[in-house]
């Protein structure tokens, strides 16, 4: 499936070329637009990715288990599901409709869709999508967030259907969706590349990602099916303007045009979006991955600050900074660039590609990592002689953080004038060394990152962390924080004993939560959702975030006794008598009086 790591001969180049360019002088950045509010922790963006290929690949790494059986949505502002893809050329498209690929009636050439094509071989992915893991798949009720298994006959299914259920338990999350990534840039420098391209683009993704108009496939989807899911864009193009080195195969680029066709298309994607906001009252997002190289940086003007005018923020690439393309051990996220190893590269040296070029640091993330790096045939210490890559079952020298926190690592916490560096383990049996990010790794860097006046930090990916170890770190860091630079209002929270799920059985007095609301059992029910019927098993307790738990709106389904006030239509009544269902100020003799 499309992912965010290249190739380990790409990133090798990457890291090679870090240096090649420097960071350019410091400018003076345009009029900053209007800040918008936005969910936040302590003032700050608490940032994950989800892959869309993960929760079929593995039913342990599904929407369920990060946001029901583990807390994410307590600890995370924004959430960016990846990928979206960009269809290639016309001839392409015609291609795979003759091959019997689904979804790609009335695309054209170089704008957003979604197929049901299997992601092909580098370099022939211009036609590749997953609607089988976006909104075909049918969750049975134990993998999905609300415990309610999906049928046949719904328009919306899969990921997206999920991911509407998570904003049915966490409505202050903020959603994107993230077009590109490592494997599904091939189109992108040509979707770009004219004005009527541009323009194509950008009205081919709001209307599928925003308006939520799908392709039909399988009677699923169709127009608006999936509208109200997504609060915006994460741009993960890979890599504008950057020579082939930086390049998976098969890349269409410009090395002289992308810069600036780069920067028109976000100008157009940005006014689209204020646009289509005017008309619904949202402020829709956008976001960007921005990369760790100085010759990447320079060659997609990823640091030019009229860039951010229409950017809301950018999540840092933290990581992928070292790794086992290497002969060598080394951190792959290391606080401070040493000259000795990696020439100099550190998350800080990639902070200062921004900030001295005029980024406001406020509107940047810092990345963590939740996979770690390996060798074999290595010694303890960092930047020691190894045999080779600690290769996997997989073919990778990979292992996730849900893998390496039970590998029994002696984990150590490297430091560099007694302040923290990085994160690393050894396996002294196997002769094996891994570089990561564990739960004191992200605390402590994001301290350091705050300490930069940085808005916040962001992880790739959440499928590796099913426990949500490192946001909940990285969240308790914030907390514990003085109050940060962004605009915007903590997740509500909802005080009640979890989350309402069909598969669960309740009691009288049993407490749960469901579209902002808090509801108590009245008696034993099971499957009924809250909020569904005025007579049935569940009463609104109060709205979430209401501090002392009274009631102070009517709601219909609620039961009031003599002497209970409520407010209704800017009016206060009080309840003559018991009361569930009747309206207030509805008839001058009923249950109510002003």
């Amino acid at each position: 499936m499309s992912s965010r790591t290249p190739a380990l001969a790409a990133v090798a180049a990457l890291a090679l070329a870090a240096t090649a360019v420097a960071a350019p002088a410091a400018a003076a950045p345009p009029d900053e637009p209007a800040a918008h509010e936005t969910t936040t922790v302590n003032g700050y963006r608490n940032v994950g990715y989800y892959g869309q290929w993960q929760a079929l690949a593995d039913r342990e790494a599904t929407l369920k288990k990060l946001f029901v059986d583990a807390d994410a949505g307590r600890d995370l502002t924004h959430l960016n599901y990846s990928f979206g893809n960009i269809a290639g050329s016309q001839e392409a498209i015609d291609e795979a409709r003759e091959d019997g690929v689904r979804g790609l009636g009335g695309v054209e050439p170089y704008t957003c869709f979604l197929s049901d094509d299997d992601d092909a071989a580098a370099g022939e992915t211009d036609t590749a999508g997953d609607a089988e893991s976006d909104f075909l798949h049918l969750f049975p009720a134990e993998q999905s967030v609300l415990g309610v298994a999906d049928s046949a006959d719904q328009r919306l299914a899969g990921n997206l259907n999920q991911l509407r259920q998570v904003k049915r338990l966490h409505p202050d999350l903020k959603v994107h969706v993230s077009l590109g990534g490592w494997a599904w840039s091939k189109s992108f420098s040509d979707a770009v590349a004219t004005p009527e391209r541009r323009d194509a683009l950008v009205e081919s993704c709001v209307d599928l990602w925003i308006r939520g108009d799908l392709p039909e496939i399988d009677g699923r989807g169709g127009e608006g099916a999936a509208a109200g899911i997504f609060d915006g864009f994460d741009i993960d193009w890979e890599w504008p303007g950057a020579p082939d080195w930086a390049q998976e195969v098969g890349n269409s680029i410009d090395e002289e045009n992308d810069r600036a066709n780069f920067l028109a298309f976000m100008e157009e994607l940005r006014g689209a979006l204020d646009e289509l906001g005017a008309e619904t009252g949202e402020h829709y997002e956008i976001s960007a991955f921005l990369p760790a190289s100085p010759a990447v940086i320079e060659a997609g003007g990823w640091n030019d600050p009229e860039l951010f005018q229409y950017l809301d923020f950018g999540n840092l690439q933290g990581y992928d900074l070292w790794g086992p393309w290497g002969e060598t051990t080394g951190h792959q996220g290391n606080v401070h660039g040493d000259p000795a190893h990696n020439w100099g590269l550190g998350l800080d040296t990639v902070v200062a590609s921004y900030t001295d070029a005029g980024i406001d640091p406020a509107k940047l993330n810092l990345g963590f990592a939740s996979y770690g790096y390996g060798w074999q045939g290595a010694g303890e210490e960092a930047w020691g002689e190894a045999e080779s890559p600690a290769w996997q079952e997989d073919g990778t020298a990979v292992l996730s953080w849900d893998q390496l926190k039970t590998r029994g690592l002696d984990i150590r916490h490297a430091q560099v004038d007694g302040s923290f560096d990085a994160t690393y383990g050894y396996d002294a049996e196997a002769r094996e060394w891994w570089t990561f990010d564990d739960p004191v790794a992200v605390a402590e860097k994001t301290r350091w990152a705050l300490s930069l006046g940085l808005g916040g930090v962001d992880y790739w990916e959440l499928a590796h962390d099913v426990d949500a170890d490192l946001p909940a770190a990285g969240a308790e860091a914030l907390r514990q924080a003085e109050p940060g630079p962004i605009a915007g209002t903590e997740p509500t929270t909802c005080d009640a004993d979890g989350p309402w799920n069909a598969q669960t059985t309740y009691s009288a007095g049993d407490t749960v939560f469901l579209d902002g609301r808090v509801f108590t059992a009245s008696w034993w029910t099971r499957g009924e959702e809250p909020g569904a019927s005025v007579h049935g098993a569940w009463q609104t307790a109060s709205e979430c975030g209401d501090a002392d738990g009274e009631i102070s709106t009517w709601f219909p389904d609620a039961i009031y006794t003599a002497g209970d006030r409520v407010t209704h239509g800017g009016e206060v009544f009080t309840a003559r008598w018991w009361t569930r269902g009747d309206e207030p100020g509805a008839s001058d003799g009923g249950p109510w009086e002003r």
